[in-house]
């Protein structure tokens, strides 16, 4: 799949050092394998014309600089689209290989680098098939997160019939590899079992967002001076000024609803 041109940075909002690092690397590296690999693709528009991306996790590069290099790829083919309008992203998480599964210091890494227009233009995040560690995760990682992008841009999707009308369901379909659904068809054959496991996680999802009531209970304390004890400065920095932007990131967000609306 061919990438689209880069666009000068700026033009993007809360655009980070690491940001331009990784967008200087991209320039220069061959993304052949990657593009080869159909672990990011696209499939078509939702009923707003707006792009919607394909992430397989069953085809994701082993190690960190393989999602490091993937990273670089999708910024390079997204970048074009962050400024002017809104795009979803479909992540398939069945099949994910232990060497390609990130831990949570990589994916706050990324998320903090990302400038602000992938955040507030990010339209849908859907995780199709996503398992117990995976919500856990996702809980753990809400302190750091928008609540625009917790509570209204993530979505679950535990069966493949449950891909929104609003997208081009049939090229979706399509794209899904047979490992996938075979997967599904399994999940709808004991509705039972996946009953069970939503219930569990409801309850275990009840008792995690109330320790987040008081705010970082569970990474070590509420005073954020201690904070740079695990984590370091960056954490306690990175945190202030990324929730001080999230609040400006909904804020805006907001007003283009609002907008739209009239």
């Amino acid at each position: 799949m061919a990438t689209a041109a880069t666009i000068g940075v700026s033009e993007l909002e809360g655009v980070t050092d690491a940001y331009k690092e990784l967008m200087e690397k991209a320039s220069a590296q061959d993304f052949g394998d990657i593009a080869q690999s159909g672990c990011f693709i696209p499939v078509g528009l939702d009923e707003q014309s707006h792009p919607v991306y394909l992430v397989l996790a069953n085809k994701l590069p082993l190690g960190i600089s393989g999602l490091d290099k993937m990273m670089s790829y999708m910024c390079k083919t997204l970048e074009p689209l962050v400024t002017g309008g809104h795009y979803s992203i479909i992540y398939s998480h069945h099949g994910l290989a232990q060497e390609s599964t990130p831990d949570r210091a990589w994916l706050l890494k990324t998320y903090q680098l990302l400038p602000r227009n992938y955040k507030k233009n990010l339209k849908h995040f859907y995780i199709l098939h996503p398992s117990t560690w995976l919500k856990v995760l996702f809980m753990m990682m809400s302190p750091f997160l928008s609540e625009k992008v917790w509570r209204h841009k993530v979505v679950y999707l535990d069966y493949l019939q449950e891909l929104p009308d609003t997208l081009d369901r049939a090229l979706i379909k399509s794209k899904i590899p047979h490992i996938v659904k075979e997967h599904d068809k399994q999940l709808l054959a004991q509705p039972e079992v996946a009953e069970t496991v939503m219930s569990s996680m409801e309850v275990l999802g009840k008792e995690l967002m109330s320790s987040f009531a008081t705010p970082f209970s569970v990474f070590g304390g509420t005073d954020p001076s201690k904070w740079d004890n695990a984590y370091g400065d960056n954490y306690k920095s990175s945190y202030s000024t990324t929730n001080n932007q999230n609040d400006s990131d909904d804020d805006d967000d907001e007003d283009d609803e609002d907008d739209s609306d009239e």
